[in-house]
């Protein structure tokens, strides 16, 4: 009996572990290196950074949509979570290409991939998708007669798979560094990724990362944040909670700035409730991110706020110059 047991118990284990490994994959090289330190000393007003900062082409490529429940994009068991939020949404995927006067074009995310873009790791989750031909972020810029080679810089707010689909994609044809935080990328080579929510089919090809994390600076409002290009013009702003290494980013566009909240705030509710999003490693970490973001748009006059997921943003638009 006892040894029937026993072997019972080591059957499970093996199968435990066989599901482990499977779901854990295998990601590609990571070369990590920093950013440098801070280039300038911080100045004492957002208004001061953002007049003297140049003025970059912000455009959003809406890539595709996911779908998503509460469990994910707000608390649902917060009670000011509003009741038509309590059911599955179908969300945009974005990104964005920023256009520098002289430092080039950088892409922030990279979206959805080309084909069937479904992902996750059952039963832990699964999110179904959809898109179209032409939708990626590879078709967006050969659109516009750019290719990967005129991309100098991919910054990554985070690695889950609405947001990195895209990127394997853009490694495959020679992508050019990646910009994200130290607890980031040490999340993405963690052998906890799978309940993490990274997906290794994403991460297989070798990437050069670069954190940002030597360039942080106390800032008005957000207390730290990287002035990336060292001019003002793209600020990254640690916003952890939803994932450890999460960002959100500052861009000095024009006729007004844009404030990327990306997943510190899924939903337009999340923001302006000061909710949570559903699924973070640490609930009041996130609330405190929302507390900062807040507290950034009231320092900025007539800032425009898009948020990580926000159907309403992005309804019936295939992509939008922002800023206006």
């Amino acid at each position: 009996m006892l040894r029937a047991l026993f072997g019972l118990i080591g059957l499970v284990v093996a199968a435990i572990a066989a599901f482990w490994i499977s779901a854990l994959g295998t990601i590609g090289n990571v070369s990590v290196s920093n950013l440098g330190p801070p280039l300038d000393a911080a100045p004492s007003a957002w208004t001061e950074v953002l007049a003297r900062a140049p003025v970059v082409k912000l455009t959003g490529f809406v890539t595709g949509w996911v779908e998503a429940g509460p469990e994910i994009l707000i608390d649902p068991n917060d009670p000011r979570t509003p009741a038509n939020l309590k059911r599955k949404l179908w969300v945009p995927s974005i990104s964005y290409l920023l256009e520098h006067p002289t430092r080039g074009r950088v892409l922030l995310d990279t979206g959805l991939r080309s084909g069937d873009c479904a992902y996750g790791t059952e039963p832990l989750y699964w999110v179904p998708c959809r898109n179209s031909a032409g939708s990626d972020v590879v078709s967006r810029l050969g659109a516009r007669g750019l290719g990967v080679q005129d991309i100098s810089w991919i910054v990554m707010s985070h690695f889950h798979g609405d947001h990195a689909s895209g990127l394997e994609n853009l490694l495959r044809l020679g992508a050019p560094k990646i910009a994200t935080t130290r607890e980031e990328i040490e999340d993405v080579q963690s052998v906890w990724r799978p309940v993490l929510g990274y997906e290794a089919e994403m991460l297989g090809r070798d990437m050069t990362v670069v954190t940002i994390n030597s360039r942080l600076q106390s800032m008005p409002a957000v207390g730290q944040a990287a002035d990336f290009f060292g001019d003002g013009s793209l600020w990254l702003i640690p916003t952890p909670g939803h994932t450890r290494g999460e960002m959100s980013m500052l861009v000095n566009t024009r006729p007004r700035p844009t404030l990327l909240t990306f997943d510190a705030a899924h939903l337009a509710a999340d923001f302006e409730l000061g909710i949570a999003p559903g699924a973070t490693v640490d609930k009041s970490a996130a609330q405190a991110s929302i507390a900062r973001l807040h507290a950034l748009a009231d320092a900025i006059p007539n800032v425009n706020v898009i948020y990580g997921h926000e159907p309403a943003q992005w309804t019936g638009v295939s992509s939008c110059e922002l800023g206006r």
